[in-house]
């Protein structure tokens, strides 16, 4: 139900286990997401989506927009 996918209280999140969220997602601040893409590119990653389907769309897209895509 895309209703409340993406959701900070969506109740069905439980079935996505940490180690998938790890490996998949670049969460935290700049810094930290920074680091992660870093290492990524280092494997050979040179694309990378912004999941915009959740609570702070405009939030989250103009927050990569000020600080992380100027440091790629």
């Amino acid at each position: 139900d895309y209703s409340h996918h993406g959701r900070a209280d969506n109740h069905t999140t439980d079935f996505v286990p940490d180690d998938v969220i790890d490996r998949f997602c670049i969460l935290g601040p700049p810094t930290a997401q920074l680091d992660k893409l870093a290492q990524l590119q280092e494997l050979g990653v040179d694309q990378f989506a912004i999941y915009a389907m959740h609570d702070a769309r405009e939030a989250t897209i103009e927050a990569y927009g000020q600080s992380v895509i100027p440091q790629l």
